[in-house]
């Protein structure tokens, strides 16, 4: 049976990705579904994977045929480069799967991973659409990680300290920035401990663009409630209170090189046990929405600088237990 290539079939977008080994991931792009089928390939977990579109129409993953590289963006010449090279995937078309029958398969999925009762398994119940269905299953790709931690399962994988307190020495690093400090200053800092490999694209652009503008520098600012989530995991700040803001000096006195504390120290911190980690971003989740639904109610400064804090809180403390799925961004 000849395959098509899936930069070229006809897939009608979103689509639900159902690997043999793993949970259901929704893609809402072509780009994200090749990048994750590259992804699954480094650890040979590619094949099999089956690609159910809006259209009931299904493939399988059947190969990877190299393409060309991408071009190297200017900001990584000199660097390691971590982005893989292009692939082309090849599928292969298989029968139909009706929509009530792709729910169910993501309805059992989900009942393994979240209490009854829980809104996510509600969501995915309710899905009259494959975009409510992919909507939904999103839940499962962020919080399927902490629930099973929650649920006593000791084989779930988080990231190693060492990687957390590098990426809460990157945060320090734009918040300086934030605060007027010399930008070749902390450059020259993050090269001697070699943390400019560990930069997202987003920051390496924001210590090599020619003028911060008002709207990076308060950008940065706000990476004061990533990092104290951070530290928190790390047993080195207290959380504060939902809706207030970190206490900056404390975190001053704590983080190199502004702090006390000796790089060597700060790295080899150690986290905080997984399902003390998982039942606080549960909690920040849970305070997101609701700070949300005030401000739905009330657009008013306070309550959307307190949706600002419990989201960017939350989205940290996942990035440290979904190694394999959430990237920093």
């Amino acid at each position: 049976m000849t395959g098509v290539f899936l930069t070229r079939a006809d897939l009608t977008l979103p689509v639900l990705g159902f690997p043999q080994d793993g949970d259901v991931m929704p893609f809402e792009d072509r780009e994200l579904l090749l990048g994750k089928t590259g992804w699954l390939a480094s650890g040979a977990r590619h094949l099999g994977l089956e690609i159910v579109d809006s259209a009931e129409r299904r493939w399988v993953v059947s190969g990877l045929v190299p393409g060309e590289p991408p071009r190297k963006k200017w900001w990584r010449f000199g660097r390691a480069d971590s982005e893989r090279a292009g692939l082309e995937v090849e599928l292969h078309e298989i029968e139909r799967e009706d929509f009530i029958a792709t729910r169910a398969r993501v309805e059992v999925e989900a009942r393994d991973i979240f209490e009854e009762g829980d809104e996510a398994l509600a969501a995915i119940r309710a899905a009259s659409t494959m975009a409510e269905l992919s909507k939904a299953c999103f839940e499962i790709t962020v919080r399927g990680q902490g629930c099973r931690i929650l649920s006593g399962d000791p084989g779930i994988p988080i990231r190693l300290a060492s990687e957390v307190a590098s990426r809460a020495l990157l945060l320090f690093a734009i918040v300086r920035l934030a605060l007027g400090v010399e930008r070749s200053k902390i450059v020259e800092w993050l090269q001697e401990q070699n943390l400019l490999v560990a930069m997202s694209p987003e920051e390496a652009e924001l210590f090599t663009t020619r003028r911060v503008t008002e709207q990076q520098r308060t950008a940065a600012g706000w990476e004061l409630e990533r990092l104290i989530a951070l530290l928190w995991a790390l047993g080195l700040a207290d959380m504060s209170p939902a809706g207030e803001d970190p206490d900056l000096s404390t975190v001053v006195e704590i983080v190199p090189p502004a702090g006390d504390m000796s790089i060597d120290r700060f790295l080899a911190a150690e986290l905080k046990p997984a399902r003390d980690i998982a039942a606080m971003a549960e909690r920040y989740r849970n305070l997101s929405r609701e700070a949300g639904e005030r401000y739905a109610g009330d657009p008013s400064d306070k309550n959307l600088n307190e949706a600002e804090i419990a989201e960017r809180r939350y989205v940290a403390l996942q990035w440290i237990i979904n190694p394999d799925r959430i990237s920093w961004r």
